[in-house]
């Protein structure tokens, strides 16, 4: 299943990969920086967006092996850019197909997003749970609660997301599915050294996925380059986008 796509700008082709509740959209303002080097091509996720929910669902087989077709049909071989689950979603693929890609970029993500009894930079599973819970009773206040968090602590990034709830909901059951991605998948294992360069960016203020997720990745997706924005939150190409720009061309420029 093709997701829909956007494009735009020039230069080296650049795929981008939107968080969870969250369309391609999102991306948007930001682009306006990136388009001047890249070709910004966006993907809405299965049920998000312009993209139907898949029979499937957001399942985590079958999404990446949409997403294998989709970037083995673009050329020449993009850039990855994943956003929080869009992030779990491109290291994913970038673990399994490193040949499909030019370069790997991961934006306030984690190999895992649920703590575990061996993992403590990460979301509560009670947390998870609660929102999954909210989800079936409230969705469109769980998502309100979800992008709230994003931006906790993050003024900037807070006046960004503005107007972004009042978005048309993505389809409930891949809403869900997303949750049971952030919670059950744990790539720690099969992190290793990627023939590719490899470029996380985080900020220190994020409050869904703690620093020490990414400072985990970079230790252990060898050779790795690791940007740290201090007053960032989870959004930071929203709240700091010339920052995460210029961290993208200093691997990319």
């Amino acid at each position: 299943m093709n997701w829909a796509r956007q494009v735009s700008g020039r230069g080296r082709p650049l795929v981008l990969l939107h968080g969870w509740g969250m369309e391609s959209r999102v991306f948007a303002s930001w682009r306006s920086l990136l388009d001047a080097h890249f070709t910004c091509i966006s993907y809405d996720l299965p049920g998000h967006g312009q993209t139907p929910c898949a029979p499937s669902g957001l399942a985590w087989p079958a999404s990446l092996e949409s997403l294998r077709q989709m970037l083995a049909q673009e050329a020449p071989k993009p850039l990855l850019l994943g956003w929080s689950l869009g992030g779990l979603l491109a290291l994913g693929i970038a673990l399994q197909h490193p040949e499909l890609l030019a370069g790997l970029v991961l934006v306030s993500s984690s190999p895992a997003f649920c703590q575990r009894p061996d993992w403590s930079p990460a979301i509560p599973a009670a947390t998870l749970e609660d929102f999954a819970q909210r989800l079936r009773e409230d969705p469109q206040g769980t998502r309100r609660r979800f992008l709230a968090l994003q931006v906790l602590n993050d003024p900037q990034g807070r006046r960004a997301l503005e107007g972004l709830s009042a978005w048309p909901m993505p389809d409930q059951t891949c809403l869900a599915d997303g949750l049971g991605l952030l919670r059950e998948v744990d790539l720690r294992n099969q992190l290793r050294r990627l023939p590719i360069p490899v470029h996380i960016v985080h900020g220190r203020q994020d409050r869904i996925v703690p620093v020490g997720a990414s400072e985990y990745l970079h230790q252990h997706l060898t050779g790795s380059r690791f940007t740290l924005l201090e007053q960032a939150g989870h959004a930071p190409f929203l709240s700091h986008p010339e920052a995460c720009a210029n961290a993208l061309l200093e691997t990319w420029g």
